[in-house]
């Protein structure tokens, strides 16, 4: 029987955790509405701030720019009103602070909350329904998956919804951004400032009109941009600088877009100056917050949704509860330093985000795109697979070795001595020293050429050879770990199978082949999976010993994506590259699975 406590609490907690993940979706989309509100403010403070310096602390353009949003506060009045937003104009003199309240949502800010309400009420019901169905019928009556479907898709359409919401408010706070910025300019010239210093006021991206056709002409926005503007049919659209301010609200000039370099520009005239601004909706990502809430949402109703059908069973339910409790610590720390970091690489894969930037340019999948005709990426690539063919060539010496020591436990103290070093030696020491060994100057391999009469060999100074001394180097250092391994695969196969064969006449080789090569598949299999995955890895010995040279002979992928992080700080397009490597990698695994599963199957 079920508890009459038990199964009525979590019919309800199904109910209240479906509500509660349709309101983080909505709450992390206006969270992402109210950070570009205060944004907007602060740009617009400081168009403020710029244009009293202009009038040499006029109180009146401030108003006339943002009229009773604007509250002007001497830096010593112990701070401003709350929920305000300032700027500090330093150059003032008395310093003081500028006060601009966010301006109030200009787009259809009713739609979010009806659409999530009416799906919220529709989630409810369904799970109240299902709820009620469960009381009268069996008590081991089983939810039926459609439930699962249409929780899940409640919380989809309420993140498509808050999406759309987020980017109409977002492009609307960007069209007012520089429309301010036009209205801080005509301020600026009907005060007597010429165009460049009216420009310089907006502290946006400008243009003159002359400067469209003549490219030497003072201009501070992309190229590609301004080309957009010269292009655009509301090129025309301007307001006369001699006219007299507009009311609060009005615009200096009608906003339009413009596409440039695959981002969305915003874009207002004042007299021949032309302003762009980088829409909120392209570095605030509208529709990647709700996308991850809603993710997260449906793996909480799904949990929950799992324990209700449990409930009929308290057995099941409770070793459950203990198994999730006891794993909660681990899990933890998984989320934390492991999948946090991997969805937060996956987050930057999608932005054009550099340390530099103040904010992340949304993009998309367009880093995955570029990376597709990268030539030096997949040039990094083919590096890489050319170094993994090292793989086969140091098992079979690794192989030949275990083999050769099996039958003298000296020999394989020693082996395992002398040549399992290589593996917990620090990657760094190994590659100064073979850097040292191999170097055309110095180098001890070369001198020992020339004493023996033979010249010497360009190791890493020639695109023909650098990479092969790599692969060298990569086999000495592996195989005292594969010798090891293939040691412990060789004590696991029975003595006994050797003896039958010699008893029936097998050679050395025939024993090699179908009893040493058999007992060992699996060992062989972790072998090379294991390797392969370590040298698509490679990044020490390439770092220290040849940097990507000669050539970029040697650049691998892994030393690629440094250089694309560190060197160049494109962290987006980095971030791209590492999710490649594993998609890459995985499939190179599952391809190794599979073709061991088949042989299992085929006997």
């Amino acid at each position: 029987m079920v508890s009459g406590v038990r199964q009525p609490v979590l019919d309800s907690l199904a109910a209240v955790v479906l509500a509660t993940g349709l309101a983080l979706v909505v709450v992390v989309a206006a969270g992402r509405v109210e950070r570009a509100r205060v944004g907007a403010a602060e740009s617009e403070a400081r168009m403020a701030a710029a244009l009293w310096e202009e009038e040499g602390g006029s109180a009146g353009a401030v108003a006339d720019l943002l009229g009773g949003r604007a509250t002007i506060v001497a830096a010593d009045a112990g701070g401003v009103a709350p929920g305000a937003y300032a700027y500090e104009a330093g150059a003032l003199d008395p310093a003081a602070w500028i006060a601009v309240t966010p301006r109030p949502a200009d787009g259809p800010s009713g739609a979010l909350p009806v659409t999530a309400a009416a799906i919220a009420l529709a989630g409810l019901a369904l799970i109240t329904g299902w709820a009620l169905a469960r009381r009268r019928g069996p008590t081991r009556t089983r939810y039926p998956v459609g439930i699962a479907l249409l929780s899940v898709g409640c919380i989809a359409l309420t993140a498509v919804a808050a999406g759309r919401w987020a980017d109409r408010e977002l492009r609307s706070l960007s069209a007012s951004t520089v429309a301010q910025g036009g209205r801080a300019a005509e301020l600026a010239l009907a005060s007597g400032a010429d165009p460049p210093r009216a420009a310089r006021v907006t502290l946006l991206p400008w243009i003159e009109d002359s400067s469209l056709e003549s490219p030497n002409e003072q201009w501070t926005m992309p190229a590609a941009v301004a080309a957009a503007i010269a292009g655009s049919p509301e090129r025309g659209v301007e307001t006369s600088a001699g006219a007299s301010p507009a009311p609060q609200g009005a615009t200096a000039g009608t906003p339009h877009t413009v596409e440039a370099d695959g981002a969305v520009w915003h874009v207002a005239r004042t007299a021949d100056i032309h302003f762009a601004f980088l829409g909120y909706e392209r570095t605030a990502s509208p529709f990647l917050p709700p996308a991850a809430a809603s993710g997260l949402a449906t793996l909480l109703v799904g949990l929950v949704l799992h324990l209700a059908q449990l409930a009929s069973r308290p057995r099941a339910l409770r070793r459950t509860l203990a198994a999730w409790g006891l794993l909660a610590p681990a899990a933890a720390l998984i989320l934390a330093f492991t999948l946090g970091p991997l969805l937060f690489s996956l987050w930057i894969s999608l932005h054009e985000w550099r340390l530099i930037d103040p904010a992340p340019l949304f993009l998309g999948l367009d880093n995955y795109a570029a990376l597709l005709a990268n030539r030096e990426w997949w040039s990094a690539i083919g590096n890489t697979a050319l170094f993994t063919l090292h793989v086969p060539a140091a098992m079979a010496v690794a192989l030949a070795l275990a083999l050769l020591t099996r039958g003298s436990r000296r020999a394989l103290r020693w082996a395992r001595l002398a040549l399992f070093l290589p593996a917990i030696t620090s990657i760094a020491a190994i590659a100064v020293v073979w850097k040292w060994l191999l170097s055309d100057q110095y180098g001890l391999l070369n001198r020992g050429l020339e004493r023996l009469g033979l010249e010497s060999v360009p190791w890493l100074t020639s695109p023909d050879t650098a990479l092969i001394s790599l692969m060298m180097i990569g086999i000495w250092m592996v195989v005292g770990y594969q010798m090891v391994v293939f040691q412990a695969g060789l004590a696991a196969i029975p003595r006994d199978w050797y003896d039958a064969a010699r008893v029936d006449g097998a050679g050395p080789w025939q024993r090699l082949r179908h009893i040493t090569l058999p007992g060992l598949r699996h060992t062989l299999f972790f072998v090379l999976v294991t390797s392969i995955i370590g040298s698509f890895q490679v990044f020490g010995l390439v770092y220290v010993m040849t940097e990507g040279g000669p050539l970029g002979a040697t650049d691998v992928a892994v030393y690629h994506i440094y250089r694309e992080a560190w060197e160049f700080l494109q962290f987006g397009s980095a971030a791209a590259m590492s999710w490649l490597l594993f998609a890459v990698v995985f499939a190179a695994t599952w391809l190794h699975f599979r073709f061991l599963d088949a042989r299992r199957a085929h006997g």
